[in-house]
């Protein structure tokens, strides 16, 4: 059973208001990456763009370099397998990201620029709506993503969703003319768009 006590230490923080939601997602990220062992971990929320359906990450935790950091949003049209496995099966487990044909569409803008190997996404819902997901990848080398380190991400995801919800409804619900969609369990394109989301060039 995966011990979580280190992920609802972090969520109570939040919800208590002891620390904010940047401060939130930096230590969410880095107890991912330290937890799972991969070189990085991030959380990206499903948004609009002019292509379609985008992962816009909130926040990275690069292991290897000991910091966060900023990377492009994975964006492609074409990106109905990767978005159908994760509905259905709530993770994607690529140990090797050219052999798995649901990743594909994302090797050319982000995979291969970011030199992943391998990607273990588990998706980010409340009440059966898709909202992003939870990451892990390996830069450079190949990683045979054992069932516990899915199983755990799972956990943490479970765990750390609704506080995430809340965190992101406190930041649109401040700001003038959220920019909510009426929502449908399991559509796609019923999807929260942050404040901050970069347009696609």
């Amino acid at each position: 059973m995966p011990d979580l006590r280190a992920v609802q230490k972090i969520c109570g923080l939040l919800d208590r208001g002891e620390i904010d939601r940047i401060e939130f997602l930096e230590q969410l990220t880095r107890g991912m990456a330290a937890e799972i062992g991969c070189t990085r971990a991030a959380v990206r929320l499903l948004v609009h763009s002019e292509m379609g359906p985008a992962l816009h990450t909130m926040a990275l935790y690069d292991a290897a370099r000991g910091e966060m950091r900023r990377v492009p949003d994975m964006i492609d049209d074409s990106a109905g397998l990767y978005f159908h496995a994760l509905l259905r099966d709530g993770t994607v487990v690529a140990p090797d990201v050219d052999a798995l044909p649901a990743v594909a569409p994302f090797r050319e803008g982000y995979l291969g620029p970011q030199r992943i190997r391998s990607l273990l996404d588990a998706s980010f819902s409340v009440n059966g709506v898709l909202y992003g997901t939870f990451s892990c990848e390996q830069v450079d080398d190949t990683m045979p993503w054992t069932q516990q380190q899915v199983n755990l991400l799972r956990q943490i995801s479970g765990r750390a969703s609704l506080t995430l919800m809340h965190a992101i409804n406190a930041q649109i619900d401040t700001a003038p003319g959220a920019l909510w969609e009426p929502s449908t369990p399991n559509r796609l394109m019923t999807m929260p768009m942050p404040l901050d989301a970069p347009k696609a060039s």
